[in-house]
């Protein structure tokens, strides 16, 4: 629950809204589930990931763009796409946020759902002239928790999960060190 509710209210008090431009960047548990709300709040949605292995899964849950990072800058590719709203940060540093920063539109938001230990660091007149914001959100309260649960129900909305043994933890924690652990794992016991 922590990564819906986490991307849900995030979601919520940057005002993404149907029609508004919504970039999510990165593609783990809580960038997956922005995208999901994003979409299902009626947001046309970007993703944008380091290489091009969440794509297909990025498309299929709606996002209209797709952008690696590693063949593409995302600011470019954001204003390309007529820019965005609201870039959501569900990435694990800071820099993510901040290379996507100028892909935003006049009074848009840069949402920080996930960061790492660096100063968030802007250009004030880039700031200023376009009446930009930061902001961080933390998880939620218990009656956001509440309106989360009762959203992604009405809209369908489930996390992928992977059961695991604890004997095969181990190998998963490999595989999201590398990248390309797909999903939630939970660990389950006979």
């Amino acid at each position: 629950m922590c990564a819906g509710l986490t991307a849900f209210n995030g979601l919520r008090q940057a005002g993404a809204a149907a029609g508004s431009r919504v970039a999510v960047l990165g593609t783990g548990g809580v960038g997956t589930m922005a995208q999901r709300f994003a979409a299902a709040m009626g947001a046309r949605v970007a993703v944008v990931s380091r290489s091009r292995r969440a794509e297909k899964e990025a498309l299929a849950l709606g996002a209209e763009l797709f952008v690696a990072t590693d063949e593409r800058d995302p600011a470019e590719a954001l204003r390309a796409w007529g820019g965005a709203d609201l870039v959501v940060n569900a990435a694990p540093d800071t820099a993510t946020g901040l290379a996507a920063f100028g892909g935003l539109r006049p009074d848009g938001t840069l949402l920080y759902l996930g960061m790492g230990a660096e100063n968030v660091s802007v250009p004030p007149m880039a700031l200023v002239s376009g009446r930009l914001r930061v902001l961080g959100v933390p998880s939620g309260s218990p009656h956001d928790l509440r309106d989360t649960l009762a959203f992604a129900v009405a809209h369908g909305i489930v996390p992928e999960v992977t059961p695991v043994t604890l004997d095969e933890a181990p190998g998963v924690l490999a595989a999201m060190d590398e990248g390309t652990h797909r999903g939630r794992a939970v660990i389950t016991f006979p």
